[in-house]
């Protein structure tokens, strides 16, 4: 099992003393009833190593006990509870939950075909009430979805910007939002709220403007020393106004900003992020390009592992509070989603269509460490089979499809199953080659 030492920073360790001593101070002061759900069992490789943490719930600055059993004296010096981060593959969108102290957490939800497919997911790894839901920014790939999971389940804390947009989707959250009696708990820079024995910290938008994409909620959430960054669709000003900010940027995973696009992960921001992982939510065969070279180039450049929802499916990383282990190994391909050629200037377009809101490909959600199902049944014995399955996307293609010759060979799987044969055991159709 590899196993990458995480780079030692004064700021992390710092960081680290602060809000484990805010978190017990917090557990001192009193108790409250926790509720969500246990993680999903994850194995993969360790990445990084650090030391633990204690927790509480309610924002910190209310004083209120930790979730399920408080930590006395005595348990004060024991590692941090397991957290997992499942970063969802819902296509072309960004879905995130978050499990920590039986607690959960939910940043956006996919698009507007995604809510019933998020809402089983979250089912599956028994969420029954979330802590937190938290809505980025009102652009149909990330909050198309949420009208169903604020349905669905009771959700304590509803985090969304003043931003309003005129759209249906927009309109379906605020009604959602209105029928189950929620109201709305703006983001505040500087605030920080406990999840578990985890906490994260809101760092920004520090103002909204005329942009969607740079009104995005950004949080860095912590879990003994290991941090997590997460900016919704933050494009280079608010990136910058984030490194203007002062508040720590520094993360061991980075959620990379607006599904790979050279509009984020500025170069600046990179450096100041000094992500050890990075993970890419975007659709496979987007027509946006996602995740762009320059982006990929600039990652690959700082020696950062990338995971990648297009090509791996749903990524789970599980942090002790002193490591992270993930469900996979990090992509090796490092092949950017940009059209060519005369293709290049239509993707263009089509990225800034995107940046306001408008209709993405969706796919369903693929859940970690999923069966291969019955199409190993049917493998082609010829040389000419009808579909070549991934077994790690859960996705089928034409044998001719560009992604086929992207994929690893462990993952392949010739079959001549049928259409409709492959869809009921799991598999999605590739948007690229359309089988």
């Amino acid at each position: 099992m590899e196993n990458v030492r995480r780079k030692k920073k004064n700021g992390r360790f710092v960081l680290a003393v602060v809000t484990a001593f805010l978190l017990l101070f917090a557990s001192a002061c009193g108790q409250v009833e926790g509720g969500g759900a246990p993680g999903a069992d994850v194995s993969g490789q360790t990445v990084m190593e650090g030391v633990g943490s204690g927790g509480s719930s309610g924002p910190l600055e209310d004083s209120r006990g930790p979730g399920g059993e408080s930590g006395s004296g005595d348990e004060a010096g024991e590692a941090a509870k397991e957290m997992t981060v499942h970063f969802l593959d819902v296509g072309q969108g960004d879905a995130t939950l978050i499990l920590c102290g039986g607690e959960a957490m939910l940043i956006d939800a996919g698009d507007n075909g995604q809510g019933t497919n998020v809402q089983n997911y979250l089912r599956k790894q028994g969420v029954e009430a979330l802590k937190y839901v938290v809505c980025t920014h009102p652009d149909e790939d990330h909050i198309g979805g949420m009208d169903v999971i604020l349905y669905k389940f009771d959700c304590e804390t509803v985090f969304v910007t003043e931003e309003e947009k005129d759209t249906d989707t927009y309109r379906d959250v605020a009604d959602a939002m209105a029928q189950k009696g929620y109201s709305r708990t703006l983001p505040v820079p500087g605030q920080q709220y406990p999840l578990g024995d985890a906490a994260f910290t809101i760092l920004g938008p520090s103002a909204i403007g005329s942009g969607s994409n740079d009104n995005s909620i950004a949080i860095l959430l912590t879990h003994g020393e290991d941090v997590f960054l997460f900016t919704g669709d933050a494009e280079e000003e608010e990136e910058s106004a984030l490194l203007a900010g002062g508040l720590p940027l520094d993360a061991d995973v980075y959620k990379t900003g607006h599904h790979g696009s050279r509009t984020s992960s500025s170069k600046d921001f990179l450096e100041a992020v000094s992500p050890v992982c990075a993970v890419i939510s975007c659709g496979e065969g987007n027509s946006y390009g996602h995740p762009h070279a320059e982006t990929l180039n600039n990652l690959r450049a700082m020696g950062v592992s990338v995971y990648r929802t297009d090509e791996q499916g749903t990524i789970v990383a599980a942090s002790s509070g002193r490591g992270i282990t993930w469900n996979c190994s990090p992509s090796e391909t490092w092949q950017a989603g940009e059209p060519t050629g005369s293709a290049a200037s239509q993707g263009t377009s089509q990225e800034s269509a995107a940046s306001q809101g408008t209709s993405q490909e969706s796919s369903g959600v693929q859940g970690a460490g999923s069966s291969q199902g019955t199409a190993q049944d049917a493998a082609a014995d010829s040389a000419d089979p009808a579909y070549i399955c991934n077994t790690n996307t859960y996705k089928f293609h034409y044998p001719s499809c560009g992604s086929v010759k992207q994929m690893k060979e462990s993952n392949k799987l010739p079959t001549n199953a049928s259409r409709d044969e492959l869809i009921q055991q799991g598999y999605d159709p590739c948007k690229k080659c359309k089988p």
